[in-house]
This record gives structure tokens, C-alpha cells and sequence, in this order.
């Protein structure tokens, strides 16, 4: 029996011991987290705030900066297009005034008419080429009036050379007015053997200065 007794002392013993200490650990379980620990959850979840914020800041700058690049590549096509067609309209430009400086030459210059020697009839190979001048005369810049100079070798004396171009003069004016150019704008003019086209005493030479040469005034 008192062996039962020291038993149960010790027993009760051990109970009372081991009661605060498991007292404190229930306590401690229905107690929840201290405040550094809230403080620190508390922490941590801002921390997770911040970063997802910034995550979606940085993806908004992305898309807003691509959005800025795709911006800048359209302009930089649209002025490179924009330049294109502008370099174009300058070569287009370009090319009807040269095509209109060359019409306008081509309009306004009238073909030198060759004779034969000591003669002031028009040359049967040279009618084409006044039927030419002629309808230049008509057609284009039809209120200019033109200078028709008459020319000789220099074989001759000096007044027979002035009589001879002249008659070469009138005989192409009288072409021209046949051929429809108002009378009242051709002038003619002999120079004779005074202005020689081509230097030089033979037959090719002699040849290109028995001539008749048209100016526009």
C-alpha cells in the first residue's frame, strides 16, 4: 500500500510539473502571431504589392514604348514614301521642261537653205526643208518675225555678191509667203560674200556659203 501511495505522489508530482508547461504551449497555439510577426507578414505582402506594381508598370512601359517605336517606323516610311514621290514629281518636272526646252529649240530654229552656184532659184532638195521652216512659222510662236539673210561664196565682186544674195533672200521670202507666212513679218537682208559660213576656197566650203539662213527676232 505505501508503495501505491509513493507512486501516486509522484504521479501528481509530474502533473503539476508538466501542467504550466503544457498550459503555455495551448496558450501559445490559440494566442496567433505576435506583432513582429504580423509586422513581418505585413512586410512581405507589401514587398508582393510593390513587385506586382512594378510589373505592370514595366509591361506598360513596354507596350507604350513599342507603340512609340511603331509610331516612329510609320513616320520614318511615310517620309520615305513621302520623298519618293517628291523625287518623282521633280524628275517628272524635270524632264517636261527639258522635253519643252527641246520642243521650243527644235520649233524655233529654222534650217539654213543652199543654193547653187551664181543661182537664186530654191533648189528642188531644198523645198522640204523650207515647207518645214514655213509651217514652224505658222505654228509655233506665230507673232515672231524673221530675219531671211541672204548669202554667197566669195567668188564675184562685192555688188554682184550683195545683188546675188538678196534675190536668193526674196526668192526664199516668197516661198515662205506662198506657203503661208503673213508677208508682213519676214525682212531680208544680202550680206554677200560678207559673212562666210566655212573658211576655205574649196568646192565644200564654197558650197555651205551659197546659202539663205532664217532668224527669229
Amino acid at each position: 500500500m505505501k508503495q501505491w501511495s509513493n507512486a501516486a505522489s509522484v504521479l501528481a508530482l509530474c502533473v503539476l510539473v508538466a501542467a504550466p508547461v503544457w498550459m503555455g504551449a495551448c496558450c501559445a497555439v490559440t494566442r496567433g502571431p505576435s506583432a513582429e510577426e504580423l509586422a513581418a507578414m505585413e512586410a512581405e505582402r507589401q514587398r508582393a504589392i510593390a513587385d506586382s506594381l512594378r510589373a505592370v508598370q514595366a509591361e506598360e512601359e513596354a507596350r507604350l514604348a513599342a507603340e512609340e517605336e511603331a509610331r516612329r517606323l510609320a513616320a520614318e516610311e511615310q517620309a520615305r514614301l513621302a520623298a519618293e514621290e517628291e523625287a518623282r514629281r521633280l524628275a517628272a518636272e524635270e524632264e517636261a521642261r527639258r522635253a519643252a526646252e527641246a520642243l521650243h529649240q527644235e520649233m524655233t530654229s529654222l534650217a539654213t537653205i543652199y543654193f547653187d552656184y551664181d543661182r537664186s532659184d530654191v533648189r528642188e532638195d531644198q523645198r522640204s526643208v523650207l515647207d518645214e521652216n514655213a509651217r514652224k512659222l505658222r505654228e509655233y510662236q506665230t507673232e515672231d518675225r524673221v530675219v531671211v539673210e541672204g548669202h554667197t561664196d566669195e567668188r564675184g565682186t562685192i555688188e554682184y555678191n550683195l545683188a546675188l544674195g538678196e534675190r536668193r533672200a526674196e526668192a526664199v521670202k516668197a516661198y515662205l509667203v506662198d506657203a503661208g507666212v503673213a508677208e508682213d513679218r519676214i525682212e531680208t537682208v544680202s550680206y554677200g560674200e560678207e559673212r562666210q559660213s566655212v573658211t576655205g576656197s574649196d568646192e565644200n566650203a564654197l558650197a555651205q556659203n551659197r546659202r539663205v539662213e532664217l532668224k527669229r527676232k
